[in-house]
């Protein structure tokens, strides 16, 4: 396989994904925008794999974000009833809490009935090789972008991490008081806060002021570009199946998942699993997620996920750091501290994924704002996260046929060594020196 000319690739990627900013807008999940970028890359896959395929499926996309307003309501309602009864306060903190506890801590989908119905679509191409197949190896990432977190635009991400860890460290404070409080009274708890439980109450009103900001963490208007989040990872491995179109293997199938929702819990990762799991060699299958390719001196396989409750497969993340050594590129095995991309999804059905990010993990002022745009994005990063995926499908498939030949000018650099190794020795016996 002829090596790329990595830093054109990475160009027109920059290119392609302003064409799709600009062309199809907004791209929320289950919105009109996602599914033309959607049929836009079935479309452009079919030129080069064997086999594309897009399914639809039913989305609920303000499930994973749209209980914040019903969920601070009831914190906050669970504040003013401490002073009146501790019982009623400590349910009122459980009702507000499940759908952080379920939904955005460990994506689940127990409340998709409860809101409007959307279509979103996943997309798979794959690449068959000549002979029977023995390994299939999928790269994976998610067309849709995310409505802005407005309380980062605006105050910076210190600010809404400290905005979300007071309103979490609040329900903590009068949870504790209200079990205290309850007690202290017995029975059910009810009776008009006084002395010592009256004053550390109102001392914990400061905890209102980040939970009533919590209203407007997340943006229900203005989407962003994700050009970073998450275009560069699926024009990566777009770019990849197309750079292989010619190059025929063996055993060896390569394949490409675009899915949808991925910004609003992996749901079409999930669904993409479930449709799935059992078509797939679990066994002989792997899959390498790529989100979020811009910030090269933060190249990171991710070990593990979905806040610290998922792990990644081992030797797939193996297989990625292997890469990044044999390119001489500073790779890091690291877990995710909060979040996670579709790497979770297919890890917590039993497939064999890891991820690969390249952003800073105190997320800058570009994640999830505005700032995601198609001018905002690293040539550079992209040119060696495209080298870095070729160099992933060599050491999976190892077969002949992409093993990467040498460019002209590697070709000319190696000769070049050569001949001075081989001048060495006479030289060395010439001055009469030894070894």
């Amino acid at each position: 396989m002829t090596t790329a000319d990595n830093s054109k690739v990475a160009s027109e990627i920059c290119a392609d994904v302003k064409y799709v900013c600009k062309t199809f807008g907004n791209r929320n999940a289950g919105g009109e925008g996602e599914r033309a970028a959607a049929e836009y890359f079935a479309q452009r896959l079919s030129a080069c794999a064997s086999e594309v395929k897009t399914e639809q499926f039913k989305l609920y996309p303000n499930a994973f974000m749209g209980w914040i307003a019903a969920s601070v309501t009831c914190i906050l309602l669970g504040i003013a009833a401490y002073f009146f009864s501790a019982l009623v306060a400590l349910l009122l903190f459980a009702v507000g809490m499940i759908p952080v506890l379920f939904e955005y801590i460990l994506y689940k989908r127990m409340l998709d009935p409860l809101y409007k119905q959307e279509i979103s679509s996943n997309v798979t191409a794959v690449k068959s090789c000549s002979q029977e197949p023995k390994r299939r190896l999928y790269f994976v990432a998610n067309v849709d972008a995310c409505f802005e977190n407005s309380v980062k635009y605006r105050l910076g991400g210190v600010m809404q991490f400290v905005i979300i860890a007071a309103g979490f460290l609040g329900v903590a404070y009068f949870s504790a008081l209200s079990i205290a409080r309850w007690a202290i009274i017995g029975g059910i708890g009810a009776g008009i806060a006084q002395g010592a439980t009256l004053y550390a109450g109102a001392a914990g009103l400061i905890f209102a002021i980040p939970l009533f900001i919590s209203y407007f963490l997340k943006s229900t208007k203005k989407v962003v570009d994700g050009a970073n989040g998450n275009l560069s990872g699926c024009f990566v491995a777009t770019k990849l199946l197309e750079t292989l179109k010619d190059i025929e293997t063996e055993h060896t199938e390569i394949g490409v998942i675009l899915t949808g929702g991925g910004a609003v819990g992996l749901r079409g990762a999930k669904v993409w699993c479930e449709t799935n799991a059992e078509k797939i060699d679990k066994e002989n299958t792997a899959f390498i997620v790529l989100n979020n390719l811009r910030e090269l001196s933060n190249l990171n396989v991710n070990s593990v996920e979905m806040n610290g409750f998922v792990k990644n497969d081992k030797d797939v993340a193996g297989l990625a750091l292997k890469a990044a050594e044999a390119l001489e590129l500073k790779c890091s095995n690291r877990s995710i501290p909060f979040g996670a991309t579709d790497s979770a999804a297919f890890s917590q059905s039993g497939f064999k994924s890891a991820g690969i990010v390249a952003i800073d993990r105190k997320l800058p002022d570009y994640y999830q704002t505005r700032y995601d745009s198609y001018d905002n994005m690293s040539e550079e990063c992209i040119a060696k996260c495209f080298e870095l995926v070729l160099k992933i499908t060599e050491l999976y498939a190892d077969e002949p046929s992409l093993h990467i030949a040498p460019t002209k000018e590697e070709a000319a650099s190696a000769g070049e060594e050569q001949s001075a190794a081989a001048e060495a020795p006479d030289s060395a016996a010439a001055d009469g020196s030894e070894e």
